[in-house]
């Protein structure tokens, strides 16, 4: 797959370069994305810059301000726990003051309402799924509001795009982008996963589709051992997919973990939305 000779010349930012960073990065440029217009920037830590010197990236870092006055596309790839540094970043008196491009948020739960109220700006919102799917080319990502660049460019990397047409079902996505690990989970709890994922897509018919999605994704397992190491790669701390998975550990059924793991993506919306007025 090769990018399109009308985005060769854009200019694409990535702040923050942990799992889905990198990934982007990496995939971006395995599809041909010319190097010199791909910046990424990260927190300072020696582990994560190990990682990136793995994935070849090393010569694409770059401080945040030279990402924020030169990209035309400006992936943010921040957890949500950690939006107030995203405020921080942004402030006039940070790199903020010299951005130019559209900020792209991949930050699970954070409404554009939100982002315009904190950082008075509207960005655009993704919810892609899993590095792994995304490295294999098997990715899905949910987007809003319309952006065809965008749009353009996630499929050229290999990602099945979802447009949202109202923000509330972004809640709804990033359950489905955990279902992979959702599955190992409730099998081996021996949870009914069919007859949920059935009920479930009656109010949410992209549940069906997302599911399909799920059952294809995952790899091949050679022991629990391997499962298990597979769930715990996908789990962030105090996110929707450790939600999900707690609660079916907990001996909950699947449909109720799917509404906590709903609940939870719209508790970290509340809780960034506090945050934004408090910083």
């Amino acid at each position: 797959m090769h990018m399109g000779n009308d985005l060769r010349n854009c200019q694409i930012g990535i702040i923050g370069c942990g799992h889905l960073g990198r990934t982007l990065a990496r995939r971006l440029l395995d599809t041909n994305f010319p190097s010199e217009n791909l910046r990424v920037s990260y927190g300072g830590r020696p582990s994560t810059l190990d990682k990136i010197r793995k994935a070849d990236l090393e010569k694409n870092v770059v401080v945040n301000e030279e990402i924020c006055s030169k990209s035309d596309l400006i992936f943010i790839t921040f957890r949500p726990q950690d939006f107030h540094e995203l405020k921080k970043l942004f402030s006039p008196k940070q790199a903020g003051r010299h951005r130019r491009g559209l900020i792209i948020s991949c930050m699970a739960g954070i409404s554009t309402t939100t982002f315009k109220n904190a950082l008075g700006f509207d960005v655009l919102r993704i919810m892609p799924s899993g590095p792994d799917t995304i490295q294999a080319g098997k990715g899905i990502v949910a987007v809003f509001p319309h952006h065809d660049a965008v749009i353009t460019i996630l499929t050229q990397i290999g990602l099945k795009v979802y447009e949202i047409a109202h923000e509330e079902l972004m809640h709804i996505f990033t359950v489905g982008v955990c279902l992979p690990a959702v599955l190992l989970a409730a099998e081996r709890m021996k949870l009914p996963v069919t007859e949920a994922m059935q009920m479930i897509s009656i109010d949410y018919p992209v549940f069906s589709d997302i599911y399909s999605w799920a059952r294809n994704v995952l790899p091949t397992f050679n022991s629990d051992e391997a499962k298990e190491e597979y769930i715990t790669k996908m789990v962030t701390t105090g996110g929707v997919t450790e939600s999900l998975i707690e609660s079916i550990d907990s001996g909950d059924d699947l449909i109720t973990a799917v509404r906590k793991g709903i609940a939870r993506s719209k508790e970290l919306a509340e809780k960034a939305n506090t945050l934004s007025i408090q910083y």
